[in-house]
């Protein structure tokens, strides 16, 4: 009923383009939600990740400098890199201060009737396998 017709072998390149168009596109708005949900909920490491941001930012123009000054065609790497920086800062910060890597808030008393307090906690472990045996 439906065919799927192509005037121009060309029409599967610009398809492919828009594809990556769309995964680029998809992939930029995650990082910048990302790296503003870090700024606003780690707020007491606001300066660190301003030195990130910082270095990412003089990286771009370093990297418009060069390109400007040389034409060095790998000058985009520059401002890739401080990209890279920011992106690296922000997962470190957030996995530093992630609360699954918290301790558990635990009731006091079940921790302390819980405990052993006289077993083989304080005997090293080769005291622990060899105990002598009466004979």
């Amino acid at each position: 009923m439906y065919e799927l017709r192509r005037s121009s072998p060309g029409a599967g390149l610009v398809e492919l383009a828009l594809v990556l168009l769309l995964i680029s596109a998809f992939v930029t708005c995650m990082a910048v939600f990302f790296v503003v949900r870090t700024f606003v909920k780690y707020e007491a490491q606001r300066k660190k990740l301003y030195v990130a941001l910082t270095c990412c930012v003089g990286c771009a123009i370093a990297s418009g400098l060069l390109y400007k000054a040389t034409g060095f065609q790998g000058s985009p790497v520059l401002a890739a890199a401080g990209i890279a920086e920011l992106l690296i800062s922000c997962l470190i910060v957030e996995l530093k201060h992630r609360e699954t890597l918290l301790r558990e808030n635990v009731n006091i008393i079940d921790e302390v009737l819980h405990k052993p307090w006289w077993g083989s906690e304080d005997k090293p472990l080769q005291e622990q396998e060899i105990e002598p045996v009466a004979a």
